[in-house]
């Protein structure tokens, strides 16, 4: 069987490793239009904050890592589309023939009213990406990233310390709208309005153009701004172009069955590439999340050497630390409540991090009314616990109740944990 996979990114690669391990007689064929495997798309923050010193430092996986497994590696190649007969055409002129097809081909943001030749408006998503940012950043004093999502605040939370002004622009009431309810983010506004990023919400960019002194003028709410650097952190989209025979969706991800199967079935798609099952709804998301990329991954890659099994869709967990403040969210939110089938109920907690030391962590915790099932939470501190997000990732998955959460057995040691059951108050 040869198993060829379009994007040697994080799905892509899970789906190459599980696929080999599973049937090592399986020829598997990674096609990566870059260099080199590897990028991390936050090597620009992790760089400007010095936990990094070159995007080559922050490759964590290689070519010569997948040979040494005996997968096929073809970089610097592109496919250009989908043929007759299971084939699909590389850039190089090739035709390669498929048992099986998995789309990896990831996302990438997009402004359609911006410039079309400016070097001046960029996105994030590849090595040259970052290198040119970087060189760019030397000089720019003033820059504007639009989407107040989380690549929108990791950029500025990183940029912030490096020019000295900084414009964050978000269309929605308030940031990490999707993840998050208003009273638990606003710490976190907060923080970003005592910084040096001017932050714009419920503000659309209507339009972009370079002007004669080589800056970015941003047309907003009857008003215009010159920027030295524009980055886009919004709207992100699939890179499914190419794939136009098969079914997709109005918003271009590609249609899948359960399975991830597309309208061929001998195609599967994953990651940015299509949408999926929100648990604890039922509706479609599009998540451009690495978590979601690896769990598609090895459902595709079974369904291809096993037993089928359905995607059972995601809890949308996410987490990441900006502006001083540690912040994490999965499931369902309380803003969401009229998607949910039942009545829900929501509280607050102060959960103590350790025995020795005061801080707290503000949970806000989701569950069923009437079963009392966990459906979400979300986390802010000023201290770090996102094992306790992931113990709440699983608890959402398993469906487990508010009184099967506290009985699961936690580590303890005072400079670490504090004792009491996580939803114990003590003190009000």
């Amino acid at each position: 069987m040869r198993v060829v996979i379009v994007g040697g990114s994080f799905a892509g690669v899970q789906a190459a490793l599980d696929i080999k391990q599973a049937d090592p007689n399986a020829e598997v064929i990674v096609i990566e239009k870059q260099a080199e495997l590897g990028f991390v798309p936050a090597s620009l923050t992790l760089i400007l904050q010095n936990m990094a010193a070159s995007v080559d430092d922050l490759r964590w996986v290689t070519q010569q890592k997948l040979e040494n497994k005996g997968i096929q590696v073809y970089t610097k190649v592109t496919c250009t589309g989908l043929l007759a007969d299971d084939q699909i055409g590389l850039s190089t002129g090739d035709k390669l023939t498929f048992d099986r097809l998995i789309i990896a081909t990831g996302s990438q943001q997009s402004f359609q009213q911006a410039p079309k030749k400016t070097t001046k408006i960029k996105t994030c998503k590849t090595p040259q990406d970052v290198t040119e940012i970087l060189t760019q950043l030397k000089t720019a004093t003033t820059v504007a990233i639009i989407g107040g999502g989380p690549v929108g605040i990791e950029l500025a939370a990183a940029i912030a310390d490096v020019s000295p002004h900084v414009h964050l622009f978000e269309s929605e009431p308030h940031v990490m709208s999707h993840y998050f309810d208003l009273e638990m983010i606003q710490p976190l506004e907060d923080a970003i309005k005592n910084s040096a990023v001017t932050l714009h919400k419920e503000t659309f960019i209507d339009t972009m153009e370079e002007t004669k002194e080589e800056q970015v003028r941003l047309y907003f709410n009857e008003t215009d701004l010159d920027v030295d650097l524009v980055l886009l952190a919004n709207s992100t989209r699939p890179n499914n172009q190419m794939w136009q025979p098969l079914a997709c969706h109005e918003d271009g991800t590609l249609q899948v069955n359960d399975y991830l199967q597309t309208s061929n079935p001998n195609i599967y798609a994953i990651g940015d590439a299509i949408k999926v099952k929100f648990r604890l709804t039922g509706e479609s998301l599009y998540l451009s999340l690495v978590n979601n990329a690896i769990r598609t991954a090895k459902i595709a890659s079974q369904n291809i050497t096993g037993k089928m099994q359905k995607d059972p869709g995601t809890v949308r967990v996410s987490g990441n630390h900006w502006f001083g403040y540690f912040v994490g969210s999965v499931g369902l939110l309380e803003k969401e409540a009229l998607l949910y089938q039942n009545e829900i109920e929501s509280q607050h907690f102060y959960v103590p991090k350790t025995t020795i030391t005061t801080e707290k962590i503000h949970l806000k915790v989701i569950w069923d009314r009437d079963t009392k099932v966990l459906l979400g939470a979300q986390l802010v501190a000023q201290v770090a616990d996102f094992a306790l997000l992931d113990q709440l990732a699983t608890a959402i998955r398993q469906q487990q109740t508010l009184e099967e959460f506290q009985l699961s057995e936690r580590f303890y040691q005072p400079a670490f944990r504090y004792p009491l059951a996580i939803f114990t108050q003590i003190e009000e």
